[in-house]
C-alpha cells in the first residue's frame, strides 16, 4: 500500500527521529518498481542492507535494474546536475527520492536549500519525494511539536508531510499532511497503515 499521497506535487517528508522515513521510501519504491516505474534514489547515506532487503525482498534483477542510485554523503549540490540529467527521461509513474537532503543538526546549508527547490522547479514531469530530520519546536507554539528543516523557500516548493512515533503506542507511527492523519505500523517489510 502507497501511504504517501503523489499526487499533490513534490513532497517533503519531515520526520521526527527513528520514526522510519528510509523505511518509508524504501516502501515507496518497492510500490513504484512493482508499478512498472523507475526510480532515482539519491542518499545522504546508504541504508541498512538488512532493511532495505526485508523491504524489496521480492525485487528480481530486473527490479533493481529499474533503480539509479545516487550517494551524494554531504553534498548534494554537487550531485544536482547529475540527478536533473537522470530525470528527464522519467515520467509520472517514476520517482525521484532524496534521502536526507540535508544533515540532521543545524540548519540546512542554502547551498542544500536551493538544490532541492532547483529539483522542484526542474522535475515538473515525475514524482518527487524529499526528507529530512524534524527538530523539535522551541518556541513555545504548542500547536507544533516538530518543525520541518529549510524554512519558507522549502515550504513554497514542497508539501509538507510530518512523520512521527506515536506517543503512546510503541511500533506506531503517525504521518500527518494537512488536516489527514494516518497510522502506521512498523514492520519487517516496512511502514504499513493501520486503522487508528
Amino acid at each position: 500500500m502507497l501511504v504517501l499521497e503523489l499526487t499533490h506535487g513534490p513532497l517533503h517528508v519531515s520526520a521526527s527521529p527513528g520514526s522510519g522515513k528510509t523505511a518509508l521510501c524504501l516502501g515507496v519504491i518497492s510500490r513504484i518498481v512493482s508499478e512498472g516505474g523507475n526510480v532515482i534514489w539519491a542518499c545522504r547515506e546508504i541504508p541498512n542492507a538488512e532493511r532495505a532487503r526485508s523491504i524489496l525482498c521480492d525485487f528480481d534483477d530486473s527490479d533493481f535494474e529499474k533503480i539509479s542510485i545516487i550517494h551524494y554523503s554531504n553534498n548534494l549540490p554537487k550531485y544536482l546536475d547529475t540527478i536533473i540529467s537522470l530525470s528527464r527521461s522519467l515520467t509520472k509513474r517514476d520517482i525521484i527520492i532524496l534521502d536526507d537532503w540535508c544533515g540532521n543538526h543545524g540548519r540546512a546549508s542554502k547551498g542544500e536549500i536551493s538544490s532541492v527547490c532547483e529539483l522542484s522547479d526542474v522535475c515538473r514531469n515525475t514524482n518527487l519525494v524529499i526528507t529530512s530530520s524534524s527538530y523539535e519546536d522551541a518556541s513555545g507554539n504548542r500547536n507544533k511539536t516538530w518543525v520541518s528543516r529549510g524554512g519558507s523557500s522549502v515550504e513554497r516548493s514542497f508539501k509538507t508531510v510530518f512523520l512521527e512515533n506515536h506517543a503512546l503506542k510503541t511500533g506506531v507511527r503517525v504521518i500527518r499532511f494537512d488536516e489527514t492523519e494516518k497510522f502506521l505500523m512498523m514492520t519487517q517489510r516496512g511502514l504499513v497503515e493501520i486503522s487508528s
